[in-house]
């Protein structure tokens, strides 16, 4: 099942998902090497598409899916 996200945010050590019914999904960066050691800007800088997020600066990719289907997922 495809969730809509409607928000996408960083801070200094996770990436978070939101959906439209309120529920919330977290990664840590240090999950990958990329994320773990790029730059605030680097991390911020991030376009979100149908299927996941992508950093260009650092050519990284995260698919929502496995986000919210993973240990990750909070409420």
């Amino acid at each position: 099942m495809r969730r809509k996200i409607q928000k996408v945010w960083v801070d200094d050590n996770n990436v978070y998902a939101e959906t439209v019914d309120g529920i919330v999904a977290s990664y840590p960066f240090q999950r990958w090497q990329r994320l773990a050691t790029a730059t605030k800007e680097q991390r911020e800088d991030f376009q979100l598409s149908y299927l996941g997020i992508y950093w260009p600066q650092i050519d990284e990719d995260l698919s929502l899916e496995s986000m919210f289907a993973d240990a990750g997922y909070c409420q």
